[in-house]
């Protein structure tokens, strides 16, 4: 009797990586700068507001352009004394302040790529989660003489197969994305500081 233990896992864990490869679409390097504006305050009427309160920060095709979308031409004046603090470039627009963003510092794009790095964990979390229920099925039929012991050890081989087979090619796109956001310099400046084994 064939099992179908091993078949199911194996859907969770493709639906795992595909929805992961969405997910790194997403993330890129000038999320860096928009981390910055997006932890302004402002204080209006002696209450502490945040960016999203009063503005839509959006991205734009350019990398170093970013736009924010203010609700209230009155609280332009006090959103740019904070631009100034942070020391981006910016020009009023009406409603508009269009922003010109520097290239990220290595300590900001490795904020994103921690951040990339939560998300990966969570992927490889979802393959973990599809394995072991599979295997539990597995073994919960045995003991209920559904299956022998034989097919839900097979079903086992398989799930770990699985497992290392899209935990490897999730690894691999995170470290295909990483290098994407560091760029070739800053990458080498990672693989010696971050993947060499500490001596």
């Amino acid at each position: 009797m064939a099992e179908k233990y091993s078949d199911q896992a194996e859907n969770l864990m493709k639906a795992a990586v595909e929805d992961y490869a969405e997910v790194l679409k997403d993330v890129k390097s000038t999320d860096a700068n928009l981390t910055i504006i997006k932890n302004i305050r402002i204080n209006i009427q002696g209450k502490p507001r945040r960016l999203v309160d009063i503005a839509d920060l959006k991205k734009t095709d350019d990398p170093h352009k970013l736009q924010l979308l203010v609700f209230n031409t009155d609280h332009i004046e006090i959103l740019t004394e904070q631009i100034d603090e942070i020391n981006f470039d910016y020009d009023v627009d009406g409603q508009f302040i269009n922003l010109n963003v520097p290239d990220p510092t290595y300590k900001q794009l490795m904020e994103v790529v921690d951040d990339l790095n939560r998300k990966k964990n969570s992927a490889m979390g979802r393959l973990t989660k599809a394995k072991s229920e599979a295997t539990t099925r597995a073994r919960t039929a045995v003991e209920n003489e559904f299956i022998t012991q034989g097919v839900a050890s097979a079903a086992s081989r398989k799930c770990e197969e699985y497992y290392e087979n899209y935990g490897g090619q999730i690894s691999e796109m995170t470290m295909e994305k990483v290098k994407n956001i560091l760029g070739s310099e800053f990458f080498e400046k990672y693989k010696s500081e971050e993947l060499d084994p500490i001596v």
